[in-house]
């Protein structure tokens, strides 16, 4: 199965340990390097080097209708996200193709 059983999540709740039920990936990735964490795949494969120290604060927050989870004050971030927000698809896509450009030319 993929993904975390509600049984594990139970008991890494009550842990105060957060576990990501279904995650892509790529986010899995991104997660792994912004916290300094190596992705394993099985539960008696990890060792202590393995957990992902790094980030200083983890939090769940709604923007609109959908929850995203933050990672802040991580002690050496490699990775980023950018929440883009427009009050129509068509304003989205040419603020997406800005923010590509920009991009483009920091490179």
């Amino acid at each position: 199965e993929k993904g975390v059983s509600d049984l594990a999540q139970h008991y890494l709740a009550k842990a105060n340990i957060t576990a990501f039920r279904r995650l892509r990936k790529t986010d899995n990735n991104r997660v792994a390097r912004a916290t300094g964490a190596t992705i394993v795949s099985r539960t008696d494969e990890i060792q202590e080097s393995d957990i992902g120290t790094g980030c200083g604060l983890f939090e769940m927050r709604k923007i609109s209708d959908e929850w995203f989870c933050f990672l802040d004050e991580c002690k050496d971030p490699k990775a980023c996200t950018i929440i883009l927000r427009g009050g129509s698809k068509d304003v989205l896509n040419e603020i997406e193709r800005n923010l590509h450009d920009a991009m483009e030319a920091v490179r």
